[in-house]
C-alpha cells in the first residue's frame, strides 16, 4: 500500500481525501461500509481515507486498525490512522505501532488528543510533537499532523503557532491537515506565514460542510474556528429547516473548495462525519474539478 506523503510529491493535481470515524455499535460499521462500498473512494478519486480515533482504551484503537484495514483491502487506497497521545505509554504505544504495522496499514495521524474528563491522561505524550517523536524513532511508517489555521483553542496566542509547527517537523512529520476553518483568507494566511519560515511540507485543507446549527455551535467551541458574517447570515436564514440547511452548507464548502483549487492547495480534506449525502454529493464535484487541474 503506497505512504501518502508519495502521493503528495507524485500526484501532478491537488490530493483528495475525507475523514470518517468508527461508530460505536456494529451496526453503525456495517452501515458505514455500505456507505463507502456505494461511494467507492478510488472511483472517485479519493486517495487515501483517513479514520479517526478515540481516547484512550484498546477498544479505540481495534475498531480504528480495523476500519483502517477493511478500507485498503476493499479499496485499495491508504488508510490514515489517527493515534493520539492520550492514556498512551511509551510500552503501548510500541503494541498499538506494532498492530497497526502488521495490518498493512503505513500512515499515522498523530495528534495530542483531547481530554474529556479526570480518567484520561496523557503524562506522556502532552504534545503532539512528542507522540510524533517516539512514532518516528520506532518506525518507518509517514507521519501527519495537524495544523491549525486560526490557532489552538487551548493556546492563548491567535493565529497559527510556527514553533509549533516547526517542532512537529523536526520530530518527523511528513505532511499535515488543516483543521476546520469557514473562511479561506484565514488559510491563505497560514500559507503566506509557512512559506515566510521556508516551512514546505504538504498541507491539505480541511474543510467540514454544514449540517446543522447545533454542528457548528460545537465545532465552533471544541475548535476555536471563527464565522464569516454572510455565513452566519446563511445559518440563521435555514436554522429552522434542517434539509436547506444541509444542501446550502454543502455549497457553502464547495464554494470554499473551488477557491482553494484555483489558489493550488495541496490538497483537499472533507470532514465527511460519515455523512452518505456529503460524499455523494461532493466527491464527484471535487474529483472533476481536480482532474481538470491535472490537465491544465
Amino acid at each position: 500500500m503506497s505512504k501518502i506523503i508519495d502521493i503528495y510529491k507524485n500526484k501532478p493535481a491537488p490530493v483528495l481525501s475525507f475523514e470518517i470515524f468508527p461508530p460505536k455499535k456494529n451496526s453503525g460499521v456495517a452501515s458505514l461500509y455500505k456507505i463507502l462500498g456505494e461511494v467507492d473512494p478510488k472511483a472517485l478519486g479519493v486517495d487515501y481515507v483517513s479514520v479517526t480515533y478515540g481516547a484512550g482504551g484498546s477498544g479505540n484503537s481495534v475498531q480504528t486498525r480495523k476500519i483502517a484495514e477493511y478500507i485498503q483491502k476493499e479499496f485499495k487506497i491508504p488508510a490514515l490512522h489517527h493515534l493520539t497521545g492520550v492514556n498512551q505509554t511509551p510500552e503501548r504505544l510500541r503494541e498499538n505501532l506494532d498492530a497497526i504495522q502488521t495490518a498493512g496499514i503505513e500512515n499515522i495521524l498523530a495528534l495530542r488528543g483531547d481530554l474529556p474528563d479526570a480518567d484520561y491522561v496523557n503524562h506522556d505524550y502532552p504534545y503532539a510533537k512528542d507522540l510524533i517523536h517516539d512514532i518516528a524513532a520506532y518506525t518507518d511508517l509517514t507521519i501527519g499532523a495537524a495544523i491549525y489555521p486560526e490557532g489552538h483553542v487551548d493556546s492563548p496566542v491567535t493565529g497559527i503557532s510556527l514553533n509549533g509547527v516547526k517542532e512537529k517537523i523536526v520530530n518527523g512529520t511528513d505532511f499535515l491537515i488543516s483543521q476546520l476553518f469557514f473562511e479561506n483568507s484565514v488559510f491563505y494566511n497560514m500559507q503566506d506565514a509557512l512559506k515566510a519560515n521556508y516551512i514546505k511540507v504538504p498541507v491539505s485543507a480541511g474543510i467540514m460542510p454544514i449540517i446543522s446549527k447545533s454542528q457548528v455551535d460545537r465545532m465552533t467551541y471544541m475548535i476555536g474556528s471563527s464565522l464569516p458574517a454572510h455565513l452566519i447570515k446563511l445559518i440563521h436564514k435555514y436554522e429552522n429547516k434542517p434539509e436547506s440547511l444541509q444542501q446550502a452548507g454543502i455549497e457553502y464548502a464547495l464554494e470554499q473548495i473551488h477557491d482553494l483549487l484555483d489558489h493550488g492547495v495541496d490538497g483537499i480534506h472533507i470532514y465527511a462525519m460519515n455523512r452518505s449525502k456529503i460524499l455523494h454529493e461532493m466527491l464527484p464535484i471535487i474529483n472533476q474539478e481536480i482532474q481538470s487541474k491535472s490537465t491544465v
